[in-house]
């Protein structure tokens, strides 16, 4: 009877312990949570659906967390982005892959929303290095440190801002804004894509959906789930896009072939184009009579020719 009551004392006492260990484990992981809002970081815009194909990190931007004392350790290169955590489609890296914010080089305003507040040891802001590679995923090569706020273990609330001076830059680059925890070894990490041009932007709003396709536009920009008409064919955007023609870039899909082309002036039946190219049920206007193709065609003539038939 004593052996049984020692048995169980044993059991209870381990599972405290073993219940201890891991509760030490998960607060030094998910103790504090934030991620930059303004500009708006990869991940925000991944929450927002201006970029797709991010994976989890959709659903907590405030997560990426990662292992800290970078430069030095830190996220490994390659894995810089995600912060070296499960979040890995945020390292995916080329010219047109994330959406871009505007920016200056001039004193800028980055903020943080912060969702678990915990004691801070530093806040360190990198950008890219003129002559990047924007094919490659970032590497510690490619940074710069050109701001730091040393916070001193301070618990911050749960908005932060800080105003950093941003070197001279052109064209596309990223800024990864870095968050080190005091009391713990992780830090959080946030990639913010900036265009120092002027010719890329935010959309604060995708362009209202409408049953008549617009045809592609290259000064317009593009959002995951935008649709348009390009050589008679529908394209739909992945992510955001511009200036990009939708038949030679990855932006785009290609959901529908050898559709009519409709613009959002102009939806009618369009007139019999003998270098277009129709499928069938695709219908067109020749001598005031409405065919409708029956396959494949063109070149051939409407009236006379068995792959047309008369619609109405």
């Amino acid at each position: 009877m004593l052996r049984v009551s020692r048995s169980r004392t044993l059991v209870f006492i381990s599972s405290i312990f073993i219940a201890f260990i891991i509760m030490l484990v998960f607060s030094n992981e998910v103790s504090a949570h934030g991620y930059v809002d303004s500009p708006k970081s990869r991940a925000l815009l991944c929450k927002e659906g201006t970029n797709s194909g991010c994976g989890a990190v959709t659903y907590e931007p405030q997560s990426v967390e990662g292992p800290g004392d970078f430069p030095s350790v830190g996220a490994p290169d390659g894995k810089i982005a995600s912060g070296g955590s499960r979040f890995f489609e945020l390292d995916q890296q080329s010219p047109t892959r994330w959406a871009k914010n505007p920016i200056k080089s001039e004193m800028n305003t980055f903020t943080w929303t912060i969702t678990a507040p915990h004691a801070t040891e530093k806040w360190d802001y990198y950008i890219t290095k003129e002559g990047w590679d924007p094919n490659q995923p970032l590497k510690r090569s490619d940074l710069e440190l050109f701001c730091s706020v040393n916070d001193g273990g301070k618990v911050p609330g749960f908005k932060v801002s800080h105003n950093c001076s941003v070197p001279k830059r052109t064209g596309y680059h990223v800024i990864l804004a870095y968050w080190e925890i005091q009391d713990t070894t992780n830090a959080f990490y946030s990639v913010i894509d900036v265009d120092f041009g002027g010719n890329s932007n935010i959309p604060t709003e995708p362009p209202a959906d409408s049953d008549k396709i617009p045809t592609w536009d290259p000064s317009q920009v593009y959002v995951s789930g935008n649709k348009a008409s390009y050589n008679g064919s529908i394209y739909q955007a992945k992510w955001w896009v511009k200036n990009e023609k939708p038949d030679q870039s990855p932006a785009w899909e290609l959901i529908s072939e050898g559709l009519s082309d409709k613009t959002a002036e102009d939806n009618r039946i369009l007139p019999w184009d003998p270098n277009k190219i129709y499928l069938s049920g695709d219908k067109v206007v020749y001598n005031n009579i409405v065919y409708q193709a029956k396959w494949w065609t063109q070149g051939n003539t409407p009236d006379s020719n068995i792959v047309w038939e008369i619609s109405a």
